[in-house]
C-alpha cells in the first residue's frame, strides 16, 4: 500500500521554498497539472519554478502576473506559459504552487484568486 504525502512537497530537489501543496485526499493539484502538459511546456515551467527558488526575476507581465495581496501578506500570483497558467501563493520566502489551468477568461480571474488562497488555507 503506497503511503499518501502529508504536508507540501518539494517541487525542486532538495528545495525547500518551491513547494506543491497536498490535499487531505492525497492529490496535488499543481504535480498533476504540470504533468498534463507537452514536454516543452513542463520545461518552461521547471525553469520558472527555478527562478523563484532563485529569487530571479521572471519577465512581468509576459510570465509573471500579480493577481491579489492579501492583508495577512500573503500574495497569489500566477505564472504564464502559452494559454496555460499556474497559480503560486508566496508567503514569506516560501511560494506554494497551488493549481493550474487553461487561461480563464477575465471575469473568473477572481474565483481562481480564491481557489488557490483555499488551497493554501486547507493544505498549507
Amino acid at each position: 500500500m503506497t503511503e499518501r504525502p502529508s504536508g507540501p512537497i518539494e517541487l525542486l530537489d532538495d528545495c525547500s521554498t518551491v513547494l506543491g501543496l497536498v490535499r487531505p485526499s492525497g492529490r496535488c493539484d499543481s504535480v498533476e497539472f504540470i504533468q498534463s502538459l507537452q514536454v516543452r511546456f513542463q520545461a518552461r515551467y521547471q525553469r520558472y519554478l527555478e527562478y523563484l527558488r532563485d529569487g530571479t526575476p521572471i519577465k512581468s507581465p509576459e510570465n509573471y502576473r500579480t493577481l491579489r495581496r492579501e492583508a495577512d501578506g500573503l500574495v497569489v500570483a500566477e505564472l504564464k506559459v502559452d494559454k496555460y497558467r499556474l497559480y503560486v501563493v508566496n508567503h514569506g520566502i516560501y511560494w506554494f504552487v497551488t493549481h493550474g489551468r487553461e487561461k480563464p477568461k477575465d471575469n473568473r480571474v477572481g474565483a481562481e484568486i480564491d481557489k488557490a488562497l483555499d488551497i493554501y488555507r486547507e493544505c498549507a
